[in-house]
């Protein structure tokens, strides 16, 4: 009898809370798994000399259309903002001198950046006056960004808008004080943070990372104002 009592205490006020934690641990894994991707792939990129293999990947998953986008340098109501889901393709990045053209992907988890230019969920879409941070592969994507220099203009067309930023700051940072990046990209007005690992030639890992800063010149603002429908008018002799 003594010692089914103390089996079942040990039930009780052990192994129960084990199991519960375990499953705990179990679900935020689940759940949380694409944010611990990003995390990753924001601290260390893996670069080689050849350009991997992504044939196997399927990336279908999209939102953008090139024809829907307004060009001018309006204002765009939040409420005709397609705001794209987590992996959604929602956008294309280019610049034609340097030959930098791919799709950019909401999220910068390291499928997401196999296929195409990852966009932290942590900061802002084009035209909400913030700041963008979008990272890439030196082997693929971001390839281009070793010829990339001060005065560019890095094009990123939205469904909603069309928008220019011109290169300000190109800097190299080690991955440890890239923190430090984020002081150079403190400004009032809304601006493009990029980055990828460099140097482009390396072998293997590498602890540096190459930061390219543009400041938005054109391209339409985005509105976050609600505004309310207008009372209709009293009828006469109501």
């Amino acid at each position: 009898m003594k010692t089914s009592g103390k089996r079942k205490r040990l039930m009780a006020y052990i192994l129960t809370p084990l199991i519960f934690m375990i499953v705990g641990y179990a679900i935020a894994a689940y759940v949380f798994s694409p944010f611990i991707g990003v995390i990753y792939a924001a601290g260390d990129f893996i670069i080689t000399r050849d350009v991997p293999d992504f044939s196997g990947l399927d990336f279908t998953d999209s939102l953008f259309d090139e024809d829907a986008a307004d060009d001018g340098d309006g204002v765009v109501h939040i409420s005709e903002v397609d705001f794209p889901l987590y992996g959604q393709h929602y956008a294309e990045i280019r610049n034609r001198r340097i030959g930098l053209e791919a799709p950019i992907y909401f999220g910068d988890s390291y499928e997401i950046l196999r296929s195409g230019v990852g966009h932290s969920f942590l900061t802002d879409l084009p035209g909400f006056g913030g700041m963008t941070l979008l990272a890439g592969h030196n082997t693929t994507h971001f390839l281009p960004f070793q010829d990339i220099d001060i005065g560019d203009v890095v094009e990123i067309q939205t469904n909603y808008g069309h928008y220019e930023y011109e290169v300000s700051v190109v800097e190299i940072f080690h991955k440890d004080i890239a923190e430090e990046a984020f002081e150079l990209g403190e400004s009032e007005q809304e601006i493009l943070i990029m980055y990828t690992c460099y140097p482009f030639d390396a072998i293997g890992l590498s602890p540096y990372r190459k930061f390219v800063f543009a400041e938005k010149i054109s391209g339409p603002v985005v509105d976050m104002e609600w505004h309310a429908e207008p009372e209709p008018e009293p009828e006469e002799g109501g």
